[in-house]
């Protein structure tokens, strides 16, 4: 590892040098930090705007530093003065147990290991004292560092280069910050960030699986230079996902494992804009997005500007009991910044993926609205008693969007575009009144109804029912 410093000679000339910092280890530095030769600045950690620009006071690391292979038995201070701090052995922090890393010190991770946190690691940096996490041999990556369940980690103004070695495991399964709890709990705010850069991982930048997710307060999270997505978080703690900068990675999108069970949108939940999309399903998970929960019915708000990505046969279902919800769904972008619900293949055909399933009579908070839904209408395996037309036996039904549960109080779908459906537009496949769902909606490329006709309460369906196109 080196690090470069700018000296200013007089006023006419600026000289730029290495320093080395360890030796044996070569830099692979490819973060935010960046020098300007005529002020010795540069930015530290995360994706931060000139105001982060900041002169470093942290000395070179020198000398073998600190060797740390045993499981700390007493709280511990790394300090800058007698880094570097050279893990060379997988290393746990048991509960009860805190290592605080002082800013402007440097651990190096030698080899394949990591550290596994049940207690607590707090490396707090600052703009101008940075920390730094390493690889300790310039040839092989560091795999993580996992915290498990009642765990607490906090990091700020620090960069993690080099690690997520997947040790023959799938890149898309493992991360260099890879972050835990309790499943069967809420989530719980395991890792708070403050100017954090993650880059450079062989797999994930970082995991959030089991109930973990990210402390209030957080902010500026950097990903770049993975080998996979810059982050895969369960959909029930992506609500707490940070701004930040997660492009320049192998495929730049949040994905999200859509298991269905432990990761359900089970509270209030915000798909927040992070300036990629989100991809549901893939290779880390399965294929339904459900939003539902008892007691209190959580709402997921997708902000606008959020586009999500559908693997084949994914859907997102707004869940029932008993025909009555149990969760909620607002998607209401703008005119400007419309929400995208689109398939994630390459090459993207009607029917890739399934649609928007609401099974319960709609909450009075379901809103879609300035969106854009294309290449659904997929195999459902959902039987609506909406009225058979031309087109439709009205009991097997696709669609862009599925209402089988009840009649909506009011036209919850507004100035929204379907496109490219392998069956209907939207299956109004309820026992009710007419709610007219076309007045502001525009529908192209619709293989059958716009809009599928409600079966009435009282007498027979008309023959044959409308099928408006």
């Amino acid at each position: 590892m080196s690090r470069t410093r700018t000296l200013a000679l007089g006023s006419l000339l600026s000289l730029v040098f290495v320093t080395p910092l360890f030796e044996g280890c070569e830099s692979n530095d490819t973060s935010t930090t960046q020098v300007d030769a005529g002020t010795g600045t540069f930015e530290a950690g995360g994706g931060g705007t000139d105001a982060d620009v900041v002169p470093s006071t942290c000395a070179a690391a020198t000398g073998a530093g600190t060797k740390h292979d045993q499981s700390p038995t007493a709280d511990e201070t790394w300090t800058a003065a007698t880094s570097p701090h050279v893990v060379g052995a997988s290393l746990s922090i048991p509960a009860g147990r805190t290592i605080t890393v002082e800013p402007c010190a440097v651990v190096q991770i030698k080899g394949a290991v990591g550290m596994v946190v049940e207690g607590k690691l707090l490396a707090e940096g600052a703009a101008d004292r940075p920390i730094r996490v390493e690889r300790g041999d310039a040839s092989t990556a560091w795999t993580s560092i996992e915290a498990r369940k009642g765990s607490e980690l906090r990091f700020a103004h620090v960069t993690l280069d080099g690690g997520g070695n997947p040790n023959g495991g799938q890149p898309t399964q493992l991360g260099a910050l890879d972050i835990r709890g309790d499943q069967d709990a809420a989530t719980q705010p395991i890792l708070f960030v403050d100017h954090v850069t993650v880059k450079g991982s062989q797999s994930l930048g970082v995991l959030v699986r089991e109930g973990g997710g990210f402390a209030p307060g957080s902010k500026e999270l950097s990903i770049s230079g993975g080998a996979s997505f810059p982050i895969s978080i369960w959909a029930r703690a992506a609500g707490t996902l940070p701004s930040g900068t997660y492009t320049g990675n192998a495929t730049d999108e949040i994905i999200l494992p859509a298991l269905g069970g432990p990761d359900d949108v089970k509270e209030d939940t915000t798909f927040a804009a992070r300036g990629v999309p989100y991809r549901i399903g893939g290779p880390t998970g399965g294929k339904v997005l459900t939003v539902g929960g008892t007691g209190s019915i959580p709402l997921l708000t997708i902000e606008p500007g959020v586009t999500l990505r559908f693997e084949k046969g994914a859907r997102i279902d707004v869940d029932s009991a008993s025909g009555v919800a149990t969760g909620a769904l607002r998607a209401e972008g703008t005119a400007d910044k419309p929400i995208v619900l689109t398939s994630a293949a390459a090459t993207p055909a009607a029917g890739d993926w399934v649609g928007v399933v609401i099974e319960g009579t709609p909450d009075a908070r379901d809103e879609i609205a300035h969106a854009k839904i294309s290449f659904a209408g997929g195999a459902s395996q959902i039987s609506s008693f909406d009225c058979p037309s031309p087109m439709n036996s009205g009991f097997a039904n696709e669609g862009a969007i599925l209402v089988v549960g009840g009649q909506p109080a009011t036209a919850f779908v507004t100035n929204t575009v379907i496109d490219s459906s392998a069956g209907d537009g939207i299956v109004r496949g309820w026992t009710g009144d007419v709610v007219d769902l076309l007045a502001t909606n525009t529908f192209t490329n619709v293989t059958r109804c716009n809009q599928t006709f409600p079966k009435p309460n009282v007498g027979a369906c008309p023959v044959p029912a409308p099928c408006p196109k």
